[in-house]
């Protein structure tokens, strides 16, 4: 049984595709069709990781597959499926590619000057410029997903640690009604 700390969610069943059982997989943001290969993949069922064979996939778009499954095999059990999340092993992203951002959703964030600045909540997806996105004592901080920034990460802890550019961090931590920013 894979537990769900060892997996990584890709996608969703979107709907059925045909009579046979074929189905369309949604893949989520930062998930590419090219990230991985599919022999097994989990659907979350009743709060559980459920594994099905894959018997053929097609890529449609670099963000859409038709999934066939192995005892999926008319439209009515295709159906049932509808909006189910999907999962594979983490070990089974190419090596060559990043996990999904959205794998960092819910880890703690420590930074090399300031110390512990929050979790991250979510990913904001802007063109060519995508944001960690926390929350530190009710303010929202925001820095890029860069690399350069980040100096260890800890999946088992769920932990990342960067090191910001200072002032980065002040910005959103200083309170901005100061009074003596009188702008007439």
């Amino acid at each position: 049984m894979i537990l769900k700390e060892e997996s990584t969610q890709i996608g969703y069943i979107q709907k059925s595709h045909g009579v046979k059982g074929e189905l369309a997989l949604a893949l989520i943001d930062g998930v590419y069709s090219e990230d991985f290969d599919l022999e097994f993949i989990f659907l979350e069922i009743d709060n559980g990781l459920v594994p099905f064979y894959v018997e053929s996939t097609r890529t449609k778009s670099s963000r859409n597959i038709l999934v066939k499954l192995e005892t999926v095999d008319t439209e009515t059990r295709a159906s049932e499926l509808c909006g189910t999340e999907v999962f594979i092993k983490s070990t089974l992203l190419n090596s060559e590619s990043e996990l999904p951002t959205n794998a960092f959703i819910g880890y703690k964030v420590t930074d090399a000057h300031k110390g512990f600045i929050g979790e991250i909540t979510e990913i904001q997806e802007i063109a060519n410029n995508p944001l960690f996105a926390l929350n530190f004592e009710g303010k929202e901080i925001l820095f890029p997903i860069n690399p350069d920034f980040i100096v260890a990460v800890d999946d088992s802890e769920k932990t990342l640690n960067v090191n910001l550019p200072d002032g980065l961090i002040d910005l959103y931590l200083n309170d901005s009604n100061d009074d003596d920013d009188d702008f007439i």
